[in-house]
């Protein structure tokens, strides 16, 4: 029997997990082969997980969205505490842009297909604009402080570390913090096939998850040091910062977290983001 757990360094559980030997140790007992496939840019996992090449894998709450809405065989497996990382919708501090309705005719930088697809959609919708009203400009899942400023955008949908980067590079102002446009949950998620013959590995995949998270709140000094050190950059203290307001925890899927998921699905239909409307449930085991 055998696991093999995609990973990328903004998904902190399954990076800490691929680090640390002792951690893996109740996984090994579970599927005696435990591999990983590590990769910078999460976007990658539900096509990585479709062609085979991993069995699981978290992101944020986009790419499991949008695999459904293309008819990809996927499954929620679990999701974390809501992670209101510093940051949001970020200007310049001389921005004309004050509200969410400023952003109509502004441009804005964020890794398009990630969470923050979710939070842009919220922070439209909320601001009663049309998709097409803010002129969207992708940038790497890796990206530091100065790559956003380079970006030569409006505005930013920026968190740590590389919103500090960027606010010890130029003057900025949050115009809406990450807390107020979306939970920014971790998801988990596997290939359905795969997930639905190897049930008692799927359930050791998410029991290591949850271990993995509460091991990381009692280590912060110990995950600040391997992040710093990780495709994201950043200081090991800027990361210490970060993660000592981090909401650790990861549960089952239940009605909360499936409605929000409703909720963002329903927008990116609205908004054209994906093809058609889907049923989130469908994907819950």
């Amino acid at each position: 029997m055998s696991i093999i757990i995609g990973t990328h360094p903004n998904n902190l559980a399954t990076w800490i997990l691929s680090h640390v030997d002792a951690l893996q140790e109740p996984l090994r007992r579970a599927a005696q082969d435990v591999q990983f496939v590590r990769y910078d840019d999460g976007r990658r996992t539900t096509g990585l997980l479709v062609d085979g090449v991993i069995d699981v894998g978290a992101t944020g709450s986009t790419p499991p969205i949008v695999a459904q809405a293309q008819d990809l065989d996927v499954v929620y497996l679990a999701a974390s505490e809501p992670h209101p990382d510093p940051g949001g919708i970020v200007v310049p501090a001389d921005s004309p842009i004050r509200t969410l309705a400023d952003l109509r005719g502004r441009s804005i930088a964020f890794t398009v297909g990630s969470w923050q697809t979710h939070a842009l959609a919220v922070a439209v919708d909320r601001a009663g604009l049309a998709w097409d009203d803010v002129t969207i400009v992708d940038i790497e899942a890796t990206a530091q402080g100065e790559d956003f400023l380079a970006a030569g955008t409006d505005s930013w949908l920026v968190v740590d570390p590389a919103y500090s980067r960027l606010r010890r590079l130029a003057e900025v102002r949050v115009v809406a913090p990450t807390q107020d446009l979306v939970q920014n949950r971790s998801v988990f998620f596997g290939r359905g096939s795969w997930v639905r013959e190897h049930p008692a590995e799927a359930r050791a995949f998410v029991d290591a998850v949850a271990a993995t998270e509460e091991w990381a709140a009692a280590h912060l000094d110990e995950v600040a040091a391997l992040l710093s050190r990780s495709s994201r950059g950043g200081a090991a203290e800027t990361w210490r910062a970060a993660l000592a307001t981090r909401h650790w925890g990861v549960h089952a899927v239940d009605g909360r977290f499936l409605a929000e998921q409703q909720f963002a699905a329903d927008l990116f239909h609205r908004f054209g983001v994906i093809p058609k409307a889907i049923a989130v449930v469908a994907a819950a085991r």
